[in-house]
């Protein structure tokens, strides 16, 4: 071939196209052929533009009978009637007889109706899709629970119970109040989620403590395609270095996550969130708000200022009633004129104001139980802290324990398995990775105070990974809201004095998603206070059960173990452990007693799950990936099926054959799954779901676009025998379809049978469509009048001429 010569199959010169992705350029003539590439004239914008030889967009423009078409010359509009002289000439419907080379395609509407009139239509396999759009439009409603299921979460019916009935009210004030790990992140996060993809909330913030804002950017954009920014002290200075010292920095970032401390120590701050208008305020660990007056003088302004807002609170009604009372308050300050007033309601049994919820694990069941692991000493460690010193260090009893299981809990030993290992100060947690690094000659991962929340969040991942290391080690700082479910078990390297602290290191495993039984390994040494402090929370069953909401009632138990034990170190006292379990039993039973849980206004049973669970479409994953896949596939972008469940390779590429896709700049790159279960496991890719960019941008480009609102299509052996036209129609909350005979009789049941059987519709080329229409009329007329007719149906969305055999 030489050089510059066309290759077979390549349009001609003075062949009439339409670009079928950029329909506004109009009819085009291809001026240009070459070996790489066509020119095209499109007079409708007088642009001469340069495509690809093997671009897929460009499509011939057939004239047909019945159409309308331009005298070049003089712009006259006729109407075709027959083809004369071999096909080189058209007869029109006045009787003249007008060569081909002289006739240019009327500009066709983009109107459904009128394109099939024209029979300028799509292919098959773009009809299909929009069909099986249409259905998953539908299905992905899941009668109310929508945008919630395009979350990448385990379904959790107590979840979704939460957030349907929080979000049904406007505005939306509530407290989530659920027990520790039943997950009221994914409570907020889902509520959030909603009111911002339903337009009922755009400014956002997220209040947490400094050690959990990382966390929460990371929660909001990998399970729910949310984009907030972290809005610390260097963000607030760049804000100033870029727009002055006096601009607003939340009118910079309207959507973003502000540590709780920061709030509370820098003047102005929150009086900025105010003044830049909140729609949406949400407060995790909301309990510091009554235990910190300068946090709660921060926050009060912006919990009135917000329309909407959301306290997060793992404190029970029944654990502290006045201060339940204190964040009801900020949430419905209607509801109660007075402490007093709260209480004396409580007392008659009055139910709630409908804007809080407290799932407890009782309500759910089948949670993995907690196994204690205990471990008897055969001496009594020096100190419960490590002093530095690597040969003392290393000869502690613990120590020694932990060194000893290091290659078994390794991969590929005998107990393998990832271990969280707790302790209370830095100093021990520095000697402790020391040590586990020496002797493993492995890296140890750690989480403490003093890391900054970016590199705290590194290490978690890479402690997460199946390859990274075995062993994490954390101070309290990673007691607090942090999610370790992942790991096998948790090593209590020492015991919190506070009965709370301990159950909040135990809850960082002990979660709603855990399928795996939660190993709690602590020690026991022979003699002493610490002896009697394991011997107290052993009876009291704290590593057996959650306190369910006791820790805040418990202070005075605190207190005696702190007592005992500074008078233990000077050998006087021992830990008074009947009377302790005595006390704790006693606030067990009066909180029995008190039994507030029931006034939760519909609050969550077991019973309810099943019928929430049958509200979610089975088949949702698949149809979402025969979706999206076939769209990608039509708009000529890199597709490849990758190792995994339902996992693809997508990728918006130079040679894709549409110019804009809305939300997706061109070069996109993805690597996701369209499974639920896998997205779960696998958080490094991405979760092809309602709320996705990639997905949503296919589903604006269905209601927008062009694309498979006309087709010509056969369904073989079906059956039945006919031609016809195909009408879907815009109904509210979904659509309907009609199918009408070319007499004009309605057949219903070949539109059930043609979408019925959608997957197996093909396509019909413009030249070996010629139907049998009856009393002479041409195709137009005949399409015209049948979509008048069925009009009473609802708008036309698209339009398909069909064939049954």
């Amino acid at each position: 071939m030489a050089r510059d010569a066309a290759p077979s199959g390549a349009p001609r010169i003075g062949t009439k196209v339409l670009h079928k992705f950029n329909r506004d350029l109009g009819p085009g003539r291809v001026e240009e052929v070459a070996a790489r590439r066509v020119v095209v004239f499109f007079p409708r914008s007088g642009e001469r533009l340069t495509f690809g030889i093997a671009d897929m967009g460009l499509r011939p423009l057939e004239l047909s009978a019945g159409r309308d078409a331009r005298i070049e010359e003089t712009g006259e509009v006729v109407t075709l009637a027959s083809r004369e002289r071999g096909g080189t000439a058209w007869t029109t419907t006045d009787g003249r007889v007008i060569e081909e080379e002289h006739l240019w395609p009327a500009e066709i509407p983009q109107d459904p109706v009128e394109r099939l009139a024209g029979l300028d239509v799509d292919r098959a396999a773009a009809f299909r899709n929009r069909v099986d759009g249409l259905f998953l439009a539908r299905m992905r409603q899941a009668r109310g629970l929508g945008s919630f299921l395009g979350g990448r979460i385990a379904i959790h019916p107590h979840q979704l119970h939460v957030a349907e009935r929080a979000t049904a009210y406007e505005p939306v004030r509530w407290l989530l109040a659920d027990e520790v790990g039943l997950g009221k992140t994914i409570e907020a996060c889902l509520i959030l989620s909603r009111l911002v993809r339903t337009d009922r909330a755009d400014r956002v913030l997220v209040v947490a403590p400094s050690t959990l804002t990382v966390q929460w950017l990371g929660e909001l954009w990998r399970k729910f395609h949310q984009v907030f920014v972290l809005l610390d002290a260097k963000r607030r200075a760049d804000v100033a270095k870029d727009h002055g010292p006096e601009f607003n920095p939340f009118d910079a970032h309207r959507r973003s996550v502000v540590a709780l401390e920061d709030l509370a120590s820098e003047p102005g701050l929150a009086q900025k969130a105010v003044e830049a208008g909140l729609d949406l305020l949400v407060v995790d660990e909301a309990h510091r708000l009554v235990l910190e007056a300068e946090a709660e003088r921060a926050v009060a302004p912006l919990a009135k200022a917000a329309r909407h807002l959301l306290l997060l609170s793992a404190t029970p009604l029944e654990a502290d009633t006045s201060g339940f009372f204190r964040l009801l308050q900020m949430v419905r300050p209607d509801a109660y004129r007075s402490e007093k007033e709260f209480v004396a309601a409580l007392s008659e049994n009055q139910p709630l104001p409908p804007c809080t919820s407290a799932t407890r694990r009782v309500d759910i069941g089948g949670l993995p139980p907690r196994v204690p692991l205990p471990v008897e000493l055969d001496r009594v460690p020096s100190s419960q802290a490590l002093s530095g010193d690597d040969k003392a260090d290393a000869a502690d009893p613990r120590v020694e324990w932990l060194v000893g299981k290091a290659k078994g809990f390794a991969p590929g030993g005998v107990e393998e398995g990832k271990t969280l290992v707790f302790c209370h100060d830095l100093p021990t947690l520095q000697s402790l990775k020391t040590l586990l690094e020496r002797e493993t000659r492995k890296r140890v991962a750690v989480f403490h105070e003093e890391l900054s929340p970016d590199r705290r969040d590194l290490e978690v991942a890479e402690f997460r990974r199946p390859k990274g290391p075995t062993f994490l080690i954390s101070t309290e700082c990673g007691g607090e809201g942090r999610n370790f479910e992942f790991c096998r078990r948790l090593v209590l390297f020492d015991l919190p004095l506070d009965p709370a602290q301990v159950e909040q290191r135990i809850g960082r495993l002990d979660r709603i998603s855990r399928k795996e039984r939660v190993e709690i390994v602590y020690f026991r040494p022979p003699t002493g206070f610490w002896r009697d402090l394991v011997e107290l929370y052993e009876r009291i069953g704290l590593f057996r059960e959650p306190l369910g909401g006791l820790e805040r009632s418990l202070s005075s138990v605190e207190a005696a173990i702190r007592k005992a034990e500074k008078a233990s170190a000077l050998g006087r006292v021992e830990l008074p452990v009947e009377e302790l379990v005595a006390q704790v039993r006693g606030a067990a039973q009066a909180r029995q007693r008190a039994a507030y849980h029931h006034l939760h206004a519909e609050g969550f049973r077991p019973e309810h799950a099943s019928g929430i669970l049958s509200r979610v479409p089975a088949g949702l994953d698949a149809a979402m990936e025969r979706f999206v896949i076939a769209a990608c596939e039509l708009y000529g972008f890199d597709v490849a099926e990758k190792k995994g469940s339902r996992t693809w390779y997508l990728e918006f590429g130079g040679d894709a054959l549409l110019e804009h896709l809305p939300g997706v700049p061109g070069g996109s790159r993805f690597l996701g799954t369209f499974d639920r279960e896998e997205a779960v496991r696998h958080e490094e890719h991405d979760f092809f779901a309602s709320g996705h960019p990639l997905v949503e941008g296919i589903f604006q480009e269905l209601e927008d676009g062009p694309r498979g609102r006309a087709a010509l299509v056969k369904l073989e052996k079906s059956g039945v025998a006919g031609e016809g036209v195909l009408f879907l129609h815009r109904r509210e909350g979904g659509f309907a379809a009609s199918a009408v005979d070319l007499s004009g009789t309605s057949r219903p049941e070949w539109a059930e049978l043609l979408l019925r059987g959608r997957a197996s519709l093909r396509g019909i080329s413009v030249a070996d469509w010629s139907p049998t229409i009856p009393r002479g009329r041409g195709w137009a007329a005949t399409v015209r009048t049948l979509a008048a007719r069925a009009e009473k149906n609802g708008p036309v969305l698209a339009a398909a001429g069909f064939r049954l055999s």
